[in-house]
């Protein structure tokens, strides 16, 4: 009876949990879609989905990602994107949304376009969900029901686990399959039947086939496998493992063999981009990942997660020690990736320093109840507050969106835009949208100039603001941040240009800032301003 009761309480906690993990994904997801004003959205990552689906011609069999629009399309795996097409082909037979080839007909209905957007964000929801799962089943099999529902929770909670499921990317799908594996790994450490090792390998697979940064998830078979007890057979199961994950890979990611030359170029790129950071300091790369640590966790959150990390070192068990490998390998990783371990990117580690923590919170809790009740309070309070924030943040209309409104009802019709970058994601999407789609008969009739000499699309700059002279001048922080210098503000005082408008988001909570910054990860400029000519006022 009391088995029973106790299973029927940890199930119904469960449930909340993934309650809670629902609300904190799927609340305002709609938010930042495609609109009249424009027709991208808030991650500037979140179209390369798009334009891969794009390339490809299913009726003759060409699933090929790769294009002259996105020539480097296999920088990542397909699986994900393949599952997603097959959402997009499920939701158009039910009506949900409308399927063309038209690119031109999403540019004229934009909503349209929001609904393939929000297609894939639901599916990233549904991994998100199916993650906190995986997690609270891992917890469970090493450190018991008391640790599973603490880690359940502070991933349900977490600050980049959150966010990432509402973008449409591969992060959180890539990590679900990753946790998915370690619970197979665990049981081969244990003892491993034939089965375990090939649903290991399966998610190797498929975690891989997702994005290639969970390829040294295969290296993770062999200290499962020998520390696990010594059985007949073990070559013969490693080489299942490794037969079913080679075939989970092929599956999701073909054209690694039937695009090698496109392949090869993508593992470049990927390999530029991880290795960017190569040439900081030591100091440097550490403190830029703790930085990442800090946003993706929360400072309470990760404090709780290295002294887990301190204990588990401590006790030197099996379980401890699987966890361990893993973070310690994506350490490296990370550390040599520099300014590019960014919150979505470390996320491969971050869900096994959280059961770390959880599980020395349990010990904790046996010797020291109520420092143990504090610490878990302290941190769920600080997610808490986090994720209060965040949804206020999404609560409140996008300041590109404000900022096209006003633009179209305050500036006329044939006025120039001097932009100190080419429009991107951060930019009022009136301006984004009609510099995309300058033909188009629906939008004002404005014109676009670039005020730096350097290329337009790479470099922000304003060296022509005073020779060309532009009616207004618009930039959001974003463009603000990667100027050459400070100097931007003297420089239009100098050029005879007044402040017009300025628009601003708020990292706040009952009108309390928590951050003088947006959080990177969240992809929304702080401020947008307008600029225009004093003689423009004075007419």
């Amino acid at each position: 009876m009391n088995i029973s009761i106790k299973l029927t309480r940890e199930k119904t906690l469960l449930l909340l949990i993934l309650f809670l993990a629902l609300l904190l994904r799927a609340a305002w997801l709609d938010w930042g879609l495609p609109n009249r004003f424009r027709t991208s959205t808030l991650n500037c990552d979140e179209a390369t989905a798009l334009t891969c689906l794009q390339a490809m011609d299913p009726a003759s069999l060409d699933f090929n990602p790769v294009s002259e629009k996105h020539p480097n399309a296999l920088v990542e795996g397909t699986f994900n994107l393949y599952t997603y097409a097959a959402v997009l082909k499920a939701a158009s037979y039910a009506r949900l949304l409308v399927l063309v080839p038209d690119k031109d007909f999403y540019y004229d209905n934009p909503r349209e376009m929001g609904k393939l957007y929000l297609a894939g964000k639901l599916l990233s929801v549904f991994y998100g969900l199916l993650t906190v799962a995986a997690v609270f089943v891992l917890a469970k099999k090493m450190f018991g029901p008391g640790a599973a529902l603490t880690a359940a929770l502070l991933t349900a909670m977490l600050p980049a686990h959150v966010v990432y499921s509402r973008y449409l990317l591969m992060n959180v799908p890539g990590l679900f399959w990753i946790v998915f594996s370690f619970i197979f790994l665990k049981n081969v450490m244990d003892g491993g039947r034939t089965r375990d090792y090939a649903l290991a390998g399966l998610g190797f697979g498929l975690a891989a086939a997702t994005r290639f940064s969970g390829a040294p998830l295969a290296i993770m078979l062999l200290p499962a496998h020998f520390m696990g007890p010594s059985r007949r057979g073990g070559i013969k199961k490693l080489l299942i493992a490794a037969s079913v994950a080679f075939l989970a890979y092929a599956t999701g990611a073909p054209y690694t063999f039937l695009d090698f030359p496109n392949f090869i170029n993508g593992m470049r790129l990927l390999n530029y981009i991880a290795s960017t950071g190569v040439s900081l300091s030591f100091s440097a790369k550490i403190s830029f990942l703790a930085g990442s640590m800090t946003e993706a966790m929360g400072l309470p959150l990760l404090l709780a997660g290295l002294a887990g990390v301190v204990f588990a070192a401590a006790r030197g068990k099996k379980n401890e020690a699987l966890l361990l490998i893993w973070i310690a390998l994506m350490t490296v990783f990370f550390l040599r990736a520099g300014q590019n371990a960014l919150p979505g990117r470390i996320l491969p580690a971050i869900p096994f320093i959280i059961i770390l923590a959880a599980a020395a919170l349990a010990r904790m809790r046996a010797a020291w109840p109520r420092l143990a009740a504090a610490a878990l309070l302290l941190t769920t309070l600080h997610l808490s507050v986090f994720n209060a924030a965040y949804l206020n943040l999404l609560s409140r209309r996008d300041i590109r969106d404000s900022a096209s409104q006003w633009i179209e009802a305050n500036i006329p019709a044939g006025s120039s835009f001097g932009l100190v970058r080419e429009p991107s994601w951060s930019t009022p999407g009136l301006i984004d949208r009609k510099y995309r789609h300058p033909d188009h008969a629906r939008l004002p009739d404005h014109s676009y100039v670039s005020l730096t000499a350097g290329e337009w699309a790479s470099f922000a700059g304003y060296d022509l603001l005073a020779r060309i002279r532009p009616d207004y001048v618009v930039f959001s922080s974003v463009e603000e941040s990667q100027l050459p210098d400070r100097g931007l503000y003297r420089a239009l005082e100098e050029a005879g240009y007044e402040e017009a408008a300025v628009f601003t988001s708020e990292f706040s909570l009952f009108g309390l800032g928590l951050s003088e910054k947006i959080p990177g990860m969240f992809y929304i400029p702080d401020h947008i301003k307008v600029f225009r000519k004093k003689s423009l006022s004075a007419e």
